[in-house]
């Protein structure tokens, strides 16, 4: 299992400037599910919020929690639905599309595993996510 320390200490050492892996690889850092037989892995949900008024204003997806070296790989727009798996520092890591109920957001064995789809999923920062109260 990942502890939060030991992955921040990832992101430390893959941010740092000079890093070879940083300019040669695109980089990713995969959102985790925690839970147990049954329960809702990725256990809050939420709306997009407060990204702007313009028709261009979008939620950047990034393919890790922080700018570069990570890339967007996704937009979302105000009002797009969300699931939280993951929360590291100011970033969150959703889950989100067209059909949220299909996206496999339960674990079915008690241990932490990586989200690898069917749905879109990456990372955003949490100030633009509203929380739906529980």
């Amino acid at each position: 299992m990942h502890s939060t320390a030991s992955r921040l200490g990832l992101l430390v050492g893959l941010v740092l400037p000079g890093m070879a892996l940083a300019e040669t690889a695109p980089l990713n850092v995969p959102i985790l599910m925690h839970g147990a037989i049954g329960d809702d892995a990725c256990p809050e949900k939420g709306r997009v919020v407060e990204v702007g008024s313009q028709p261009e204003s979008f939620l950047p997806v990034q393919s890790g929690p922080g700018e570069a070296p990570f890339r967007e790989i996704g937009r979302l727009n105000d009002g797009d639905r969300v699931v939280v798996c993951e929360k590291l520092g100011p970033w969150l890591g959703v889950v989100y599309g067209a059909a949220l109920p299909g996206c496999r957001t339960t674990i079915l064995v008690p241990v932490e595993q990586t989200y690898t789809g069917p749905c879109d999923h990456g990372w955003v920062m949490s100030r633009n996510v509203g929380l739906d109260p529980k």
